[in-house]
């Protein structure tokens, strides 16, 4: 326990959409990686799935100790671009900030976002949008967009139109 308490979190830039290959060489090379991620719901040809996305796109995490701070060694490596300096300053990422998010992490590997939980509406439910002067839309809830928006499909004229609606006005049907 001494020695890894003179570890520290640093963050590394990678190369686009490269994370889990950084990653991946990275742990090959013996260093302590941790990449957080998120679960997002796609929408792609009429077909909805949950995927697993960056919560910081281009970025992860190394758990180094002082004498693992090769440098070039980590800049060099596949899909990495190296790690984030300040000239030849090498900013430690603060171990309580780490150590939060990781708490908040599912089994799954993933932190769950606090709206995704208490919504409590999945895709393909049906919801009610309050509108102005108490009236009331019925559709279809698709996705989030964003923190405060949602997708939703609403049936005008026997079709199906997306809509973007704000989160604080739709409901379980």
């Amino acid at each position: 326990m001494k020695e890894n308490s003179r570890k520290e979190w640093f963050t590394v830039r990678t190369q686009s959409m490269k994370e889990p290959l950084a990653m991946l060489h990275y742990q090959r090379q013996g260093y302590e990686v941790w990449f957080p991620r998120v679960r997002k719901t796609v929408r792609h040809a009429r077909r909805i799935k949950k995927v697993l996305r960056p919560l910081f796109p281009g970025y992860l995490f190394l758990h180094l100790a002082p004498e693992e701070r090769n440098w070039i060694s980590i800049a060099s490596t596949i899909g990495a671009i190296g790690p984030v300096r300040f000239g030849d300053f090498y900013p430690p990422v603060p171990e309580w900030l780490i150590q939060e998010l990781k708490n908040r992490e599912a089994e799954e590997g993933f932190i769950p976002m606090p709206f995704e939980d208490s919504l409590g509406i999945k895709p393909g439910d049906r919801i009610t949008v309050q509108g102005e002067n108490d009236t009331e839309i019925q559709g279809i809830f698709q996705c989030l967009k964003g923190t405060d928006r949602a997708l939703i499909l609403i049936d005008i004229l026997k079709r199906e139109v997306p809509s973007e609606v704000p989160l604080a006005t739709i409901r379980a049907a």
